[in-house]
């Protein structure tokens, strides 16, 4: 009888090969750092374990967490656990600590922080930054200190290492009822510091980054999600248990306007008589895809309303929006980030959602000010984290599903001020009952109810598990929206100043060797501890002028 060959494996695409390629390179990381732990060296393999998040998070992979890299961390957090009872857990919650790898100046999450704490006026909230880099904005501490915590203390100005960080954030925490995770994605400093929940205070986690990989499932005895695609997500894909999973909007700034929309208008030097779209964001979120830009998709209402106007805040110059700029005679403004763009804001019309990726604070606080909505989803609704469906908004955005649908939508609110007059109202009335205060108290009192309720975590069990790589969506999408930007070698040099000094030298000189280094200085810069690295730089610790410190 002949044999029978096997069909052969469908090809791979461009895009499932580049997600492997992504996998295959944070794989290689967590093989060493288990190979690490295994010899003992704990303070190596914690590095690589955030060199591999990194890798992950800045170039998706097909996975939204790893149950290998966490498991690494968790046995190194154990190993370093005294002998100790459990924990017997608070009646009340009157203490709580917030956790954040850092805090900026301009940001909605620092800012929903600062919020919140100054919201919860009957507990005490202390802040502490487990790897902070630059100045702390003097609002950050005024806010925390009103709470009547403790001083804001930063864990890396310590002179030790991550593992350090994590043993001082475990000491600290023994004072408090609750603590809560606004870290970054690759921040594993927590994860060893809470290895065991057992005997630790309640971990509660934030999911800022809903559609990014991040370290935390194993840690979190309840996990906070913005938005309901973030929970699907949280449960389909990183492990974690319905129930401990709970909804909690955005809590976003109230509104005072100050100016009409014809005065903002003319302050912006613009006709009050002009129809104005507005749209504000990350330059990142108007990534040109597949040759078609953000300028393309406004182009023909453009042309088609000459009283029509659109400006972009955050956006900057784009090269490849000129043709459409020249062709509207000036009516497409883009312009950078700035760090106050109220004017925009209360001159505004009609608020347009920036593309491919949404911002739904900006479209929080265009609300604020009764501007209707618009947004476009042109994706499956697998990828639906890559849309707006955050509390209030869902079904007060007028949500396009196609650029002839979009083009549609603004026609008609152009061409319509009743209209935009009642959407808007309606859009605000939402916003200010469900991501405003006070309502939004309720929300954050129901996850601190949640918080005493649930049994502590056993983490154990969901640390066996394997993480393969998914080809499908949203992940393939991911790829299309933020698709590879970061090489390697400049993750690992955000690290090398961690490892201890036989690993940190032997990095070192692998960076030198690729050629990495802008300079000299650099250089030298480099072979400094990440902890004298920041004495240096924020201003604890003087050194002598030629010294320059990097990164």
């Amino acid at each position: 009888m002949a044999s029978v060959e096997a069909p052969a494996a469908p090809a791979m695409t461009d895009k499932e090969q580049r997600l492997a390629r992504n996998f295959a390179e944070y794989e290689s990381y967590i093989v060493k750092a288990q190979d690490f732990l295994a010899q003992g060296d704990l303070q190596t393999a914690a590095a690589y374990c955030a060199i591999a998040s990194h890798i992950v998070t800045q170039n998706h992979a097909g996975i939204f967490w790893s149950p290998r890299a966490e498991k690494v961390l968790n046995e190194i957090g154990r190993r370093l656990e005294p002998e100790a009872p459990a924990r017997p857990r608070p009646a009340k919650i009157k203490r709580i600590l917030q956790v954040c790898t850092q805090v900026s100046a301009v940001g909605g999450h620092t800012k929903m922080l600062c919020q919140w704490v100054r919201a919860d006026k009957d507990r005490e909230h202390t802040l502490v930054l487990t790897e902070h880099r630059g100045p702390t904005p003097q609002f950050v501490h005024d806010v925390f200190e009103a709470s009547g915590g403790r001083k804001v203390e930063k864990l890396n100005h310590r002179p030790s290492s991550q593992i350090d960080w994590a043993l001082r954030l475990r000491e600290i925490a023994k004072d408090f009822d609750l603590v809560i995770l606004h870290t970054h994605c690759e921040d594993i400093v927590p994860l060893i510091a809470f290895a065991d929940p057992s005997k630790h205070p309640p971990v509660l986690v934030l999911n800022h980054a809903d559609h990014l990989f991040w370290y935390g499932p194993s840690v979190a005895h309840l996990n906070i999600n913005l938005r309901d695609a973030a929970q699907d997500i949280a449960i389909a894909r990183r492990g974690i248990a319905p129930e401990r999973n709970i909804l909690m909007p955005t809590l976003a700034e109230g509104i005072v306007r100050t100016r009409s929309r014809e005065e903002a208008k003319r302050e912006l030097g613009i006709d009050p008589d002009t129809v104005l779209l507005v749209s504000a964001a990350r330059r990142a979120k108007y990534r040109t895809m597949g040759g078609v830009t953000y300028a393309d998709i406004h182009a023909d209402v453009l042309k088609q309303h000459e009283n029509a106007m659109l400006i972009t805040v955050g956006a900057g110059e784009h090269e490849d929006w000129a043709p459409v700029q020249a062709a509207v005679n000036g009516r497409l403004r883009s312009i950078a980030e700035t760090p106050n763009p109220k004017v925009y804001f209360e001159a505004a019309d009609i608020y347009v959602d920036s593309f491919p990726f949404v911002s739904s604070t900006s479209l929080m606080e265009a609300a604020g000010y009764g501007t209707p909505l618009v947004t476009i989803f042109t994706y499956p609704q697998q990828a639906r984290i890559f849309g707006i469906n955050h509390v209030a908004l869902v079904g007060n955005v007028m949500q396009a599903t196609s650029f002839d649908q979009y083009r549609a939508v603004l026609t008609q609110l152009i061409a319509d001020p009743d209209l935009r007059e009642k959407l808007g109202a309606e859009a605000r009335t939402a916003v200010q009952r469900e991501h405003n205060l006070p309502g939004w108290l309720r929300w954050m009192e129901n996850v601190y109810a949640r918080a005493l309720e649930l049994p502590t975590l056993d983490n154990r069990q969901m640390l066996e598990a394997i993480e393969r790589p998914y080809f499908g969506e949203p992940d393939i999408r991911h790829e299309d929206i933020f698709g590879g930007a970061w090489p390697t070698i400049r993750v690992v040099m955000s690290y090398i100043g961690m490892m201890p000094a036989k690993q940190h030298l032997a990095h070192w000189k692998q960076v030198r060797r690729e050629g990495c280094f802008k300079s000299h200085a650099e250089a030298a810069s480099y072979l400094f501890p990440e902890w004298l690295k920041r004495f240096v730089k924020d201003g604890v610790l003087k050194l002598p002028e030629e010294v320059t410190f990097s990164g």
